[in-house]
């Protein structure tokens, strides 16, 4: 395991603890800043779409600065330094000042720069790695996934209590990563580049690649946020909601901590099986009634994200392997913040409660029709790559 990845993993489950806090506290900061609790979702969305803008340019930034990686290294520590500042300020300044403008500025400020953490960390390991399972981008996951998996903990824990703490905390804790990311990132640039493999895995073209992505990512965002706990709450009361939700994301940290399976399988081919499996175990939660039977359910739908997200991640590295790593993994950190838009943008026009039961099928039929697609995208015939 190259020395940078425990760092980089420490930066992703920072950076998750820091959208769990945010997205906790908005609407009260929303609120004495003079915002309408209407305008919480909207300013979510809005986070989102700056997301998907930072994450490409951020990406194409790093593939720019591949060949001074401890200068790149210094540009991250400092963005994320300055994302760690405008996290700090907001409860500061949310009730002091109570300007809406203000907020926004400060959501939108550590928004953008704290995309450093996520294309770019990813695109400097994918530089350096050394296998196309994604077992070195499962541990960059696994940081995300503890984060996602205490959240529900984390935001019941957090109900009542003043903001200020909690953000001190997580900004804290993203100063420190930027120290780190930057020393790790001179070490990396010292040690160079993995050897490059003489031929590539087969590859899925590019367009079906993001297509099937977009089908998965809007899939497990409207699972996560709308289906899970209305399925759980068919067997569990709703104060014990919050130890049964993060079932999902204990099967996606165990299949990342597990051997990479089916790893000699074509990339599009392996995404397209571990996509059919997550679609039928999304088929089966929506039919499940019992709580132990849905936390199972769960918990492979989550085990089959991990296995297809950190592929997706490999898929992505080896498709920019002519400089273009930054690329491309900002392309998949955008389609995925792509997927919460539109699952934002359907919870603002109540598409949730309009749809009713056709929304539980919705996931599965999404991400069975992507898994579809990469298979389909095997059969017509996977493409091989240089590795220059």
């Amino acid at each position: 395991m190259p020395r940078a990845v425990p760092v980089f993993a420490l930066a992703q489950f920072c950076m998750a603890l820091s959208w769990v806090v945010y997205a906790a506290f908005l609407p009260a900061l929303a609120a004495q800043a003079g915002l309408p609790k209407s305008a919480v979702v909207w300013l979510l969305l809005l986070d989102q779409v700056v997301f998907m803008v930072s994450d490409l340019l951020a990406g194409v930034a790093s593939d720019r600065m591949a060949d001074s990686v401890a200068r790149w290294g210094q540009v991250l520590g400092l963005l994320t330094g300055v994302a760690a500042i405008a996290l700090l300020a907001m409860p500061l300044l949310a009730g002091s000042i109570a300007s809406p403008v203000l907020l926004i500025a400060l959501a939108l400020v550590w928004v953008t720069c704290s995309s450093a953490l996520r294309a770019p960390l990813f695109a400097l390991l994918g530089k350096r790695a050394r296998s196309s399972t994604g077992s070195e981008f499962r541990w960059l996951l696994l940081g995300g996934g503890i984060a996602a998996a205490f959240a529900p903990y984390l935001q019941n824990a957090l109900k009542g209590i003043s903001p200020s703490l909690p953000f001190a905390l997580v900004a804290a804790s993203l100063v420190l990563c930027a120290v780190l990311i930057g020393r790790s990132a001179a070490r990396s640039g010292e040690a160079g580049a993995a050897a490059a493999r003489a031929v590539q895995p087969a590859l899925p073209r590019a367009t079906w690649f993001f297509v099937a992505l977009a089908c998965a990512a809007l899939a497990l965002q409207m699972h996560n946020f709308f289906n899970s706990g209305r399925l759980f709450l068919r067997d569990v009361p709703a104060a014990q909601l919050h130890w049964w939700l993060p079932a999902f994301w204990a099967g996606f940290n165990l299949a990342l901590l597990m051997p990479p399976l089916l790893g000699a399988l074509p990339l599009a081919r392996r995404l397209g099986l571990f996509g059919a499996v997550g679609a039928a175990a999304l088929l089966s939660c929506a039919q499940a009634p019992a709580a132990g039977t849905q936390a199972v359910l769960q918990a492979m739908a989550g085990a089959a994200w991990a296995v297809f997200l950190s592929t997706s991640f490999s898929t992505a590295n080896a498709l920019g392997s002519d400089r273009r790593q930054g690329r491309y993994a900002g392309g998949v950190h955008a389609v995925l913040a792509g997927g919460s838009v539109l699952r934002l943008a359907m919870a603002s026009a109540a598409l949730p409660v309009t749809m009713g039961d056709t929304l539980l099928w919705l996931p599965a039929i999404l991400w069975g029709a992507g898994a579809i697609v990469l298979l389909f995208a095997s059969q017509l015939g996977d493409r091989q790559v240089d590795a220059n």
